[in-house]
């Protein structure tokens, strides 16, 4: 302890003098006496209180870190402690070691620890950091487990699950992470624990998991509470759709009439492209072609690139390349314009990309169908979608293998570049 009222005072007497303000200019910006400075300087002041130690560090501009990093120390109050901790999540350049070390140090202090861990969690919000939100929440997490304390176990992991999906650069890897969650679903608080598997299910449909969404979704929708009814809704929608993808065309059906009762008053655009598809995988083909069309005129921008993607896969499967060159340009034009901010959206990005690389890849223009190729992988891979960026990989280094003569000095320059990047990544391509 003495050796922290001594680093307080040389910290204090340090940044006094480079200012060149004497006791006396502190005490008067400070509204502090003389003697009560001189005592802190001199290190006879056992604790100072710390409105006192902030309000000289103002006047004498010491950083935040450098006098609350010392003062901690001294701090035997628990109440003075959790407000130190408070303050520090609003302060921009706050450094994670220190707040986990206010943290610490009032945890230490508190006379409750389950209490303690509460305050902290409920107070981590008003963090502007999200690097530091994370340390908050790993911190509960580590003083939870070693504490036994598994209700801030679990919701500490469930915010840290939160915080991770985040980087769409890791999302199988942050799946991963939300899984482990549901080890302790049975100490989340029910509206957290119905969000957890509404949000699993949007990751696993994200990643075109679709037998593990259903297993979420059919969570979701047995779930008897009184809240949850948007998730409730959602998950039909997805339940029908990942039985829609994985051609149980009985179970699709199922869920789009619970689809429609959760929805009565009105017939969504997922619905129109729903319909259409169901009527696709039946053989309806003409029928399905009007239904697609009729979907992309009427549709909300943001619903545009989806279902551009499935009325393009539609015509290709049957060589329609004349009616995909005619509808191309302007949705080219609409889809550039748009934000993809989400995973699932940026996901139907680098479906587009793709699929106009399958378009040019059959009129036989392969150094356009080589651009859209590369386009696509980069946009998979910015949401950790491996298969569909190695599939677009594959495509590319084909096309490129088997049409060197024609494939211009420009793009041979991208591939080269791209295999390189990606046989140090450990994708490797036969090129």
């Amino acid at each position: 302890m003495n050796d922290s009222i001594f680093s307080l005072a040389d910290m204090i007497r340090h940044h006094r003098l480079k200012l060149g303000l004497t006791l006396h200019d502190l005490a008067i910006e400070t509204n502090l006496s003389k003697g009560a400075i001189s005592k802190i300087e001199n290190g006879r002041r056992k604790k100072p209180e710390y409105s006192t130690v902030k309000s000289i560090a103002s006047v004498l501009k010491i950083p935040y870190n450098e006098y609350i990093n010392i003062y901690i120390a001294l701090e035997k109050n628990a109440d003075t402690m959790f407000e130190i901790f408070k303050e520090s999540l609003t302060i921009d350049d706050t450094r994670t070691n220190l707040v986990r070390k206010i943290m610490l140090t009032y945890l230490k202090l508190a006379s409750d620890s389950y209490d303690a861990v509460e305050q902290i969690y409920n107070t981590a919000e008003l963090a502007k950091n999200t690097t530091i939100k994370l340390s908050i929440y790993k911190t509960i997490l580590d003083y939870s487990r070693s504490h036994g304390i598994m209700h801030f176990l679990a919701r500490s992991l469930y915010q840290i699950y939160l915080v991770e999906r985040n980087d769409f650069t890791k999302l199988r890897q942050t799946y991963e992470s939300g899984e482990y969650v549901l080890k302790y679903v049975e100490f989340l608080p029910s509206k957290e624990r119905l969000s957890l598997y509404y949000k699993l299910a949007v990751h696993a449909f994200t990643l075109q998991l679709h037998n593990e969404t259903i297993k979420h979704c059919n969570v979701i929708v047995q779930e008897d509470t009184s809240h949850g009814k948007v998730e409730k809704s959602y998950a039909y929608g997805m339940l029908r759709d990942s039985y829609l993808y994985l051609g149980n065309l009985e179970l699709a059906e199922k869920y789009s009439i619970e689809c429609q009762k959760q929805n009565s008053s009105q017939t969504s655009d997922n619905d129109k492209l729903y319909v259409a598809l169901l009527n696709s995988k039946k053989g309806n083909k003409e029928l399905a072609e009007l239904q697609f069309q009729d979907c992309l005129a009427t549709c909300a921008e943001s619903f545009i690139a989806y279902v551009a993607n499935e009325y393009i896969s539609f015509l290709l499967l049957d060589k329609e390349t004349s009616k995909v060159e005619e509808i191309l340009p302007e949705l080219e034009d609409k889809i550039n314009e748009l934000t993809f901010a989400t995973p699932i959206r940026r996901r139907e990005l680098a479906c587009f990309y793709k699929l106009q690389g399958d378009f040019h890849t059959q009129i036989n223009n392969v150094n356009q169908a080589l651009d859209f190729y590369m386009d696509g992988a980069y946009e998979y891979s910015q949401i950790d979608d491996i298969d569909n960026e190695r599939e677009c990989l594959r495509l590319m280094y084909y096309l490129y293998r088997n049409n060197k003569v024609i494939v211009d000095a420009e793009t041979v320059d991208k591939v080269d570049r791209y295999y390189e990047r990606f046989k140090k990544e450990g994708i490797m391509c036969e090129k």
